[in-house]
C-alpha cells in the first residue's frame, strides 16, 4: 500500500496483499479489540473478570505447539485462514453479549482461535519475506496497520459513548473477516508438508527436545518468559485504573489509543530498519528497559499526564517487541522447525498468561493497584539485566 516503493519487486506482491489485510485489521481492532477491557469493566465486571479477560487470549496460546502440529501437517495458509476466519466470526456474536460473562466467553473464544494461527503465520512470513529485509516489510506492514488503528480507535471511542458495543463491535467483526479476504492472496511458494514426522502424543515432548538442542533458545526462552509475566501482572490492572481510578471515558480511552496506534506507526517503521541493521537481541534489550517504565508512570500516576505518557512508550514499543521476537525466533530456528520454535514459545507465553494476570489482581486486592503496579516495574526490569548479559554472551 502506501510503502510499496521501498520494498524489493520481488516481494512486493507478497507486501502489497499482507499491508492491505494489516489496514483493515487496524479498523478491526480500533473498533473492538481496543475497548474489550474497559467495556467489560463498564458493564460490570469484577476484578477475577478482568483477569480472566486478560488470560483468554494467553490460554488460548498455551495449546500453540498443537496448532503448530496441525499447521506443520498441512497447508499453512489454509490453516491459517480457517482458523483466523472462525475466531473473527465469533466477534459477530457480540450482538448477545448482554452481561459480562457472555461477554468474556465471546472474547474468549475469539482469542483462543485467532491465537491459534500465530505457528502458521510465522511460517507464513519466514517463506515470503527474505531474512535481509523481513524485519522492514513487517514494519511497514505494522506502520500502515497503526494508521487505520488511529482513527478507528478516535472513530471507536466516539460511537461507542453513543452506540451500544453489541452494533460496533458486531460491524467490526466483518471488517476483521474482510482482512483475511486479501491476507489469502498471498502465494506461499513452500507449500510442501514437513515430511517424516515422528508420531507425538498428548504431551507436547517436541518442547522439551528443541531446549535440549538448543541452549540458547532455552535460556532466551527463560528470559523473555520473566518479562512476558512481568507486563502481565499489570495487564489486567491498567483498565481497572483508567476506569476506577481516573473514571475514563469511552472518548478518552479511544484518544488515548489513537495516540498509542500513531507511535505505531513510528515504532514499526524505525525498528523494522533497526532490527535489520543492529539485530533482534539489542533491540530487545531496549524494549525491555522501555516496558519497565509503563507500570511505574501506573503506579506514580495521580492524572492523565503519566498516563498520556504510557500510552506513548506503550505504542512506541510494540513494534520493537513483535518483530525482534519474530525475527530472532525465525533467524536462531530451521525452515523445517520454525513452527515448533513458534510454537514452543507461544505455549510459554500461555503459561505465564493463565498465572500472571490473577497474580496481579491478587496483588492489588492485598497491597493496592499502585504497589501491585509498582512490582510489575521491579520484574520487567530484572529481565533487562538479564536479556542484557544474554547478549553479551550470544551476541546479536
Amino acid at each position: 500500500m502506501f510503502f510499496n516503493r521501498r520494498i524489493p519487486l520481488f516481494i512486493r506482491e507478497s507486501y502489497y496483499y499482507d499491508s492491505t489485510a494489516a489496514l483493515l485489521w487496524g479498523i478491526f481492532y480500533g473498533l473492538s479489540l481496543a475497548f474489550f477491557p474497559v467495556i467489560a469493566r463498564k458493564i460490570g465486571a469484577s476484578s477475577f473478570q478482568i483477569a480472566l479477560l486478560t488470560a483468554a487470549p494467553f490460554l488460548g496460546a498455551l495449546f500453540t505447539i498443537y496448532w503448530s502440529r496441525l499447521s506443520n501437517r498441512s497447508n499453512k495458509m489454509q490453516f491459517f485462514i480457517w482458523i483466523k476466519t472462525l475466531a473473527r466470526t465469533v466477534i459477530l456474536l457480540m450482538f448477545f453479549a448482554i452481561n459480562p460473562w457472555i461477554f468474556i466467553i465471546i472474547v474468549f473464544l475469539n482469542a483462543f482461535f485467532e491465537q491459534a494461527g500465530s505457528p502458521a503465520y510465522t511460517g507464513i512470513m519466514k517463506e515470503i519475506y527474505p531474512d535481509s529485509h523481513r524485519g522492514r516489510a513487517m514494519g511497514y506492514v505494522r506502520g500502515e496497520q497503526a494508521i487505520s488503528a488511529i482513527f478507528a480507535c478516535y472513530i471507536g471511542g466516539i460511537l461507542l459513548d453513543r452506540i451500544s458495543y453489541r452494533y460496533i463491535f458486531s460491524l467490526s467483526a466483518i471488517i476483521g473477516l474482510l482482512s483475511l479476504f486479501f491476507f489469502a492472496k498471498i502465494k506461499v511458494k513452500n507449500k510442501l508438508k514437513v515430511k517424516n514426522v515422528k508420531k507425538q502424543g498428548l504431551i507436547p515432548f517436541e518442547i522439551i527436545d528443541v531446549f535440549r538442542k538448543d541452549k540458547r533458545f532455552f535460556i532466551y526462552s527463560l528470559i523473555f518468559f520473566t518479562y512476558g509475566f512481568g507486563n502481565l501482572i499489570a495487564m489486567p490492572l491498567y483498565p481497572i485504573f483508567l476506569v476506577d481510578i481516573l473514571h475514563a471515558s469511552n472518548t478518552l480511552v479511544g484518544k488515548l489509543g489513537s495516540l498509542s496506534s500513531l507511535f505505531w506507526i513510528i515504532s514499526y517503521i524505525l525498528w523494522g530498519k533497526y532490527i535489520d541493521k543492529k539485530g533482534p537481541l539489542k533491540s530487545l534489550t531496549i524494549c525491555f528497559l522501555l516496558s519497565s517504565f509503563i507500570p511505574l508512570l501506573y503506579s506514580t500516576s495521580f492524572n492523565l499526564s503519566f498516563i498520556i505518557l504510557a500510552s506513548i512508550i506503550a505504542g512506541f514499543n510494540i513494534g520493537n517487541s513483535e518483530l525482534s521476537r519474530i525475527n530472532y525466533i525465525t533467524k536462531i530456528s530451521k525452515t523445517e522447525n520454525v513452527q515448533t520454535y513458534w510454537g514452543t514459545d507461544f505455549s510459554l507465553m500461555g503459561v505465564r498468561g493463565v498465572i500472571a494476570p490473577f497474580i496481579g489482581v491478587g496483588l492489588m486486592n492485598l497491597l493496592g493497584i499502585r504497589t501491585a503496579l509498582f512490582i510489575s516495574f521491579i520484574v520487567i526490569f530484572a529481565s533487562f539485566i538479564l536479556i542484557k548479559l544474554f547478549r553479551f554472551s550470544y551476541g546479536k
